[in-house]
């Protein structure tokens, strides 16, 4: 029995053949979006798969620098602790760590960097989650001033944005569950991915 070959650097492996590309006018141009295993595979009913692959890594990229600076900047806010921040930079490890995969996959369309696809969607929604649970505890149990203060600098120069305890946590909580959400069925659409690449239809 022969050995078995090894991953080339095309992404091609022993269970798979060269993938024909579909392309589709776009303007003036052909776009190459799909394959002869994806072209039958959606993301959102209506774009192609690779598409939708391409922009759930770009949505979570766009997430983890948004969070991070964020959290960074929070260190200035004089109405919370230190801590509080640099405890959320800490539990955003696992999304940079998602997105870190999602840039390999944009670099190199192979079998290894699109079997990390589905880690990187569960680390998003683990960050975000944890997260969410550690502001919760936060600001109900720690945090004793009687809203919650938007800004950053000295509050004798710099302008706060106040706002009620009860309205923050619903945000906070609302927004999780959106993110949440759609990372759940990022994982769905990366899965399919995975598998049509394979050249599983099911």
């Amino acid at each position: 029995m022969e050995e078995e070959k090894k991953e080339e650097d095309d992404g091609k492996t022993k269970s798979s053949i060269a993938r024909n590309p579909d392309l589709t006018p776009c303007c003036c141009c052909l776009c190459n979006c799909a394959n002869e295993y994806t072209k039958d595979s959606s993301c959102c009913g209506c774009f192609p798969i690779k598409c939708g692959i391409v922009t759930i890594g770009i949505f979570t990229v766009c997430l983890a620098i948004t969070l991070v600076t964020m959290n960074f900047f929070l260190i200035l806010n004089d109405y919370v602790d230190w801590y509080f921040p640099v405890v959320n930079l800490v539990l955003l490890i696992p999304l940079i760590l998602g997105s870190s995969f999602f840039i390999v996959f944009f670099t190199k369309d192979s079998q290894s960097s699109r079997g990390k696809l589905f880690t990187g969607c569960m680390f998003g929604i683990i960050s975000t989650a944890l997260v969410a649970i550690w502001t919760l505890c936060y600001y109900v149990w720690i945090y004793k001033k009687d809203g919650v203060y938007t800004g950053m600098g000295d509050p004798q120069t710099n302008k706060y944005t106040k706002v009620t305890k009860k309205y923050y946590i619903f945000q906070v909580l609302a927004e999780t569950a959106i993110i949440c959400a759609l990372f759940s069925y990022f994982i769905c659409v990366c899965n399919r991915y995975t598998r049509n690449m394979k050249g599983d239809s099911s």
